[in-house]
């Protein structure tokens, strides 16, 4: 714990989870802060912002563990399989840091695997866990144990469990594979796809902006592409114009799957503009339906949210997990290469497995999409492949 400047000691908690997970850590966090009137502080640990994680975001990791004196787990049977919440739990374990599992939709701590199982955990909507964990808290910073309503709060989880539900029952008839690819139908042929690259400012600064220009290099200069940085230029392409493919580098919130053009407050995820350009999702939605959409590519962390509100309109390749920057330009360069040389699905699961990134696709209907986007004679990339 630390006291500054002579002041009242705070407790530092490090909040470890899954990213499609936020909403749990929102709460918790929230209550924790203002049921102990601001002596703990709470370090987010997700990868929030949807940008592949890189070397800033591991050293403000590695500080917060440094730091912390308790470390909470917000854990499904999604999360304990992820590499980073285990990595964080091993290194608040070498501290001998108290470390909390938070168990919830249907995982209990006795199915915890090791070394998760040999720590004190609960299920996060039960009250009883709540208040034990107040109660630790509260022996830890040496304060009296807040008056407050478990119940309620236990409630809360319970509804944000059904809204997790119901996010991983959008997700799973989506995924596919090369296997499950339809042979029943045709195949649906794109030629000469029409591309569209979305970013931001911020992106770019963030180094990102050699991501989109690898996008833009497998494909001739004189196929139909264009790039865009703000909301204005973005919508009046859709509404004008039908849009094959539609890759996005910029910053999706990974708890609504709102599209930012303007910066955002890093790692938390906030807007820290007064004037927000942004893209609601129920707005993104409808544009891609309006311009017949076939492919949208989510190139950042953190975008579970989103293309499970994309499915019903069209096909989706989102992260899984989180992506280092290095893995994601790997998959993109390999994606885009074969992509009109091979199916769709044969291009993604190339992709994913030369770069090792957390890339999954996921189809608009259950069936795997039987599609081919193909160059007409004459036309060639600038860097043709192999």
């Amino acid at each position: 714990m630390n006291a500054p400047n002579g002041g009242i000691a705070r407790l530092n908690v490090f909040l470890s989870y899954r990213s499609v997970e936020a909403r749990f850590a929102d709460i918790l966090k929230e209550c924790l802060r203002r049921d102990f009137i601001g002596l703990v502080e709470v370090f987010l640990a997700s990868d929030t912002t949807s940008v592949p994680a890189g070397t800033r975001w591991l050293s403000e990791v590695i500080e917060a563990l440094k730091a912390s004196d308790l470390h909470l787990i917000i854990c499904s049977h999604y999360s304990v399989r992820r590499p980073w919440i285990n990595y964080e739990a091993g290194a608040a374990g070498v501290r001998e840091v108290p470390i909390i599992p938070l168990c919830h939709s249907g995982l209990v701590p006795n199915q915890l695997p090791v070394p998760l199982s040999e720590s004190e955990g609960g299920v996060i909507t039960d009250p009883d866990t709540i208040r034990k964990l107040y109660i630790l808290i509260a022996s830890l910073l040496k304060s009296s144990v807040p008056v407050v309503d478990y119940e309620g709060y236990a409630e809360e989880f319970r509804k944000k469990e059904d809204q997790f539900s119901e996010l991983m029952r959008k997700e799973q008839p989506g995924d596919v594979s090369e296997d499950k690819e339809s042979s029943s139908l045709e195949p649906e042929l794109i030629k000469d796809p029409h591309v569209l690259c979305v970013t931001s400012s911020q992106f770019r600064e963030l180094g990102y902006a050699n991501q989109l220009q690898i996008v833009l290099d497998a494909f001739p200069k004189d196929i139909r592409h264009n790039v865009v940085s703000n909301s204005a230029d973005f919508k009046r392409i859709l509404l004008d114009d039908q849009v094959d493919i539609i890759h996005i580098a910029a910053f999706v919130c990974p708890r609504g799957g709102d599209l930012y053009f303007s910066p955002v407050e890093l790692p938390l995820g906030r807007s820290s503009s007064e004037d927000v350009d942004l893209v609601a999702v129920d707005v993104l939605v409808a544009l891609l339906k309006r311009s017949r959409t076939r492919l949208v590519v989510l190139g950042g962390s953190a975008s579970l949210v989103l293309a499970t509100e994309l499915l019903p309109v069209t096909n989706v390749i989102a992260a899984r997990d989180m992506v280092s920057a290095k893995a994601m330009a790997s998959w993109v360069e390999t994606f885009y290469d074969r992509l009109t040389r091979e199916s769709l699905v044969a291009a993604s699961e190339l992709a994913s497995h030369v770069s090792q990134a957390p890339m999954k696709l996921y189809a608009q209907q259950r069936d795997a999409p039987s599609m081919t986007f193909r160059l007409t004679d004459g036309m060639q990339p600038k860097n043709p492949g192999n």
